[in-house]
C-alpha cells in the first residue's frame, strides 16, 4: 500500500473547493487500485486542507492518474487551490492502547 498526501493551501472559496473536490473524489474512487481517502481541513488557518488517500501500489495511482477522464475531472481543482502532493510508504501505524 502507498498513501498519496496532498496539502491544499485555497485561494477561494473554501465551500466551492470542497463541493469540487468531492466531485474529483468521486472519479477517484472508481479508479483500481484505490482504497481510501480523507480530506481534512486545518483548525488553524481554515484554508489549508490535506488529502490523504491510499492506493494499492504505486502503479494504480500512476494509471489512474494518467487517464483522461481522471485529468479532466482534477483540473478544476486549480482554480480553487495550490496543492503539494507526495506519495508516502507506511513506516509506523498506530492505534489505542488496550487497557
Amino acid at each position: 500500500m502507498i498513501v498519496l498526501v496532498n496539502v491544499f493551501q485555497v485561494r477561494r472559496s473554501t465551500a466551492e473547493f470542497e463541493r469540487e473536490f468531492a466531485r474529483a473524489a468521486e472519479c477517484m474512487r472508481a479508479q483500481p487500485g484505490f482504497l481510501h481517502h480523507r480530506l481534512l481541513r486545518s483548525l488553524g488557518t481554515g484554508s489549508t486542507y490535506v488529502n490523504v488517500a491510499e492506493w494499492q501500489d504505486e502503479q494504480s495511482l500512476r494509471d489512474a492518474l494518467a487517464r483522461p477522464e481522471v485529468t479532466e475531472r482534477l483540473r478544476p481543482l486549480a482554480a480553487f487551490a495550490t496543492g503539494r502532493p507526495t506519495v508516502c510508504r507506511p513506516v509506523l501505524d498506530g492505534s489505542p492502547l488496550e487497557v
